[in-house]
């Protein structure tokens, strides 16, 4: 565990922070390298920069407020209410940044009249990228901890905060490998023009995140660290559940309507009586 990498008296050079921007880099270089495969034009992404910035922090925001409401809202005070702001401490959801920017994402597509779909299925493995990178930075840092166990590869972190002296699942190293296989597999999809062309628009985002939603849920069970809890089950688990639910039947109602073919029309049993004296004349 080493959530500080660097520090003087002026800067202080967080493990969180640091994986983030690397994730952020290789993530956006992924994006510029689809996004010109797949002919759509990178200005689209780069003239709503600050929009989508803002929108993806206020979800990770208000998703994390809700999750750890009893952490912002002990009391009702000026310097209680002046910490919701405070987006540094690390308070910010990754289900809650997705729904944002997914939201002002696809308002803006409507807007400018872009592929909404086309875009998503280049966006998804490049969010991947950045969450995958991240994990790296939310294990040095000892959030997203697992629950004790006692299989050979479990750690042990020597913090106060992090509830468990025993070995616990290193459930950030878990959603790094799950994360970057994933992004992996879409892009060799997205690269391998046959397998492409079988798919219609947003078909590849859908995998995307149908199966990162599932490795989720699964990784939930893992976890140590408090969450809210709703009859016991952890809040993030039921919201992995739920996406994967959703884009399941999204997944189901795309394919089936791209992928019926138009009905042949049945030969009737029955020739009409002209047709046979016509064939009774060329005898």
């Amino acid at each position: 565990m080493r959530p500080i990498i660097f520090q003087t008296s002026f800067f202080t050079l967080h493990s969180l922070w640091f994986f983030f921007a690397i994730g952020l880099m290789a993530g956006t270089i992924t994006l510029v390298k689809l996004a010109k495969k797949n002919n759509l034009k990178i200005q689209f992404i780069t003239e709503n920069a600050f929009k989508l910035l803002i929108f993806t922090l206020l979800g990770a925001r208000i998703f994390s407020l809700i999750q750890n409401y009893q952490v912002y809202f002990y009391e009702f005070s000026f310097s209680a209410l002046s910490r919701i702001f405070f987006i540094w401490d690390k308070g910010l959801s990754s289900w809650g940044a997705i729904l944002g920017f997914g939201i002002i994402f696809y308002l803006l597509c409507k807007k400018k009249e872009q592929n909404f779909f086309k875009w998503m299925d280049i966006i998804v493995p490049s969010i991947l990228i950045i969450l995958g990178i991240s994990s790296l930075g939310a294990f040095f840092d000892g959030i997203h901890y697992g629950r004790e166990t006692t299989l050979p590869w479990g750690v042990n972190f020597e913090s106060p905060s992090i509830k468990y002296t025993v070995p616990i699942h290193p459930t950030q190293i878990y959603a790094f490998i799950y994360s970057l296989i994933i992004a992996s597999t879409l892009i060799l999809i997205d690269q391998h023009t046959k397998i492409k062309e079988s798919f219609s628009n947003g078909i590849i985002a859908l995998i995307g995140v149908s199966a990162f939603s599932l490795f989720k849920f699964l990784e939930e069970f893992l976890r140590g660290d408090d969450a809210w809890l709703i009859f016991g089950i952890r809040i993030p688990q039921i919201l992995a559940l739920i996406i994967f639910i959703a884009t399941g039947i999204i997944f189901y109602l795309r394919y089936n309507k791209g992928g019926k073919k138009p009905k042949k029309r049945k030969k009737s049993k029955y020739k009409s009586k002209s047709y046979k004296l016509l064939k009774k004349k060329k005898k």
